[in-house]
């Protein structure tokens, strides 16, 4: 049996002025994320809700040991880290332990992260919406995910020509909070995905799950660095 590939979505809350640094710490670790043999995704933006200096991430891995042994291990990321903590970039406390890493762990459930026929699948700068849905009890999360899922085939279906705007629509189910479901949504541009709001694909979507919900949140950032949806750079 495959096990369903593995991500993390991060949420990192910088001091005021860390973007700069922090855009440079993410260089050599998107650099080295590239070349792990478990790395599916590794890909950051800025946040664009009023916090410009948090840092939003999507790392993703074709097996969990890809993320808690093969990333933290390296040494480059050691040496990252380091200079993270040296030049004082959290808002709160230093150091790997603190709080103001906020990470959610998931495996796949439905939907895509990448497109074979969007020719700008790999573009470093596209808009992301990260949205969360809390169902109102956690019998009611099994429902929930086969909606997104349905959803995430009706966008897939919807897109097929030339002029691609949603580039991933990831249904991600969250293995510590069992009421809490995520979609990764990446669009070219912040104005496609104002544009795919106002679509009956989503707004069927945001209909269909309200009775079953308790909660939603939408967390919007713009990306500057990474990779996303590769294939495994080697067979370990």
């Amino acid at each position: 049996m495959v096990a369903p590939r593995f991500y993390v979505v991060a949420r990192v809350v910088g001091r005021d002025g860390a973007l700069a640094p922090w855009r440079d710490r993410l260089a050599g670790l998107c650099a080295v994320s590239k070349t792990e043999p478990y790395s599916d995704s590794y890909y950051w933006g800025y946040d664009l809700d009023g916090e410009p200096d948090t840092i939003w991430g999507l790392e993703g891995y074709y097996h969990p040991i890809g993320f808690f042994i093969g990333h933290l291990s390296t040494d480059t990321f050691k040496e990252e880290m380091r200079k993270v903590d040296e030049d004082k970039l959290l808002r709160n406390v230093q150091g790997l332990g603190s709080p103001d890493y906020d990470l959610h762990h998931y495996d796949l459930a439905g939907g895509f992260v990448k497109r074979s026929d969007d020719k700008d699948a790999d573009a470093t700068d596209s808009f992301v919406a990260v949205v969360h849905f809390w169902a109102a009890a956690q019998g009611k999360r099994k429902q929930l995910l086969g909606v997104l899922a349905d959803a995430a085939d009706a966008v897939k279906d919807a897109e097929k020509s030339p002029a691609i705007t949603v580039q991933s629509f990831a249904v991600l189910k969250e293995l510590s909070d069992f009421t809490l479901a995520t979609v990764y949504i990446r669009t070219r541009t912040q104005a496609d995905w104002e544009k795919f709001q106002a679509t009956k694909i989503w707004k069927d979507l945001l209909e269909t799950v309200k009775p079953i919900t308790a909660k939603q949140e939408v967390h919007r950032s713009q990306s500057f660095i990474g990779h996303i949806g590769q294939e495994a750079p080697a067979n370990p």
